[in-house]
């Protein structure tokens, strides 16, 4: 297994190294493999997120989801890995990291009302295993998940160009699994394992 910030490092680099006409075809590829995973385009209630950084988008994607309320994340609180869920269609802003975020306008919604994730991330394994940035600010808002007494909800989807796709990553306690993985090339189901 590799060095979580080693692999952050390598991964980050390629990504940044993309060309848009790459990271277009991605998005294009990524929507098409999504079509495997027929609980997303049930859902009703959709984190997604805003790409930056080369990361793969999931904008089209959510497009998709006619049915779907699309809601982004906004870090709330940056000292205690905080974030809030707000409409797709809030006015947007830059943070002072730069990350661009809906405005608090409106009603938050809740991460156990949601009924999908989109999930960005720099790396995935197999197994389910997701390594992000290393705030934990997703492990945070879904640790709920670790207990098996809790609903399945909501469906956590890591989002991922296929080079992401690593062979293991090494798993914290509090590191909260996915369900699927969708990447550009392939759909992976995890809760059929």
């Amino acid at each position: 297994m590799q060095d979580p910030v080693e692999l952050r490092k390598a991964i980050n680099s390629q990504r940044r190294a993309l060309s848009q006409v790459s990271l277009a075809e991605a998005e294009h590829n990524l929507l098409e493999q999504a079509q495997a995973l027929t609980a997303l385009g049930h859902a009703k209630t959709v984190l997604s997120y805003l790409p930056m950084n080369g990361e793969i988008s999931p904008l089209a994607l959510s497009a998709s989801l006619q049915s779907a309320q699309i809601y982004l994340p906004r870090i709330t609180d940056f000292s205690k890995s905080q974030m809030r869920f707000y409409s797709a269609k809030n006015p947007r802003q830059r943070n002072s990291f730069g990350i661009e975020e809906p405005v608090a306008k409106g009603c938050s919604i809740m991460p156990d009302s949601l009924d999908a994730v989109l999930m960005p991330l720099v790396a995935c394994d197999p197994q389910g295993n997701r390594l992000g940035m290393g705030g934990g600010y997703y492990d945070r808002a879904f640790a709920f998940r670790l207990d098996d007494t809790v609903s399945a909800l909501p469906l956590l989807v890591g989002v991922a160009h296929d080079f992401q796709l690593v062979e293991q990553l090494q798993a914290a306690a509090w590191d909260v699994p996915l369900d699927a993985i969708i990447t550009d090339r392939q759909f992976i189901d995890l809760r059929k394992q």
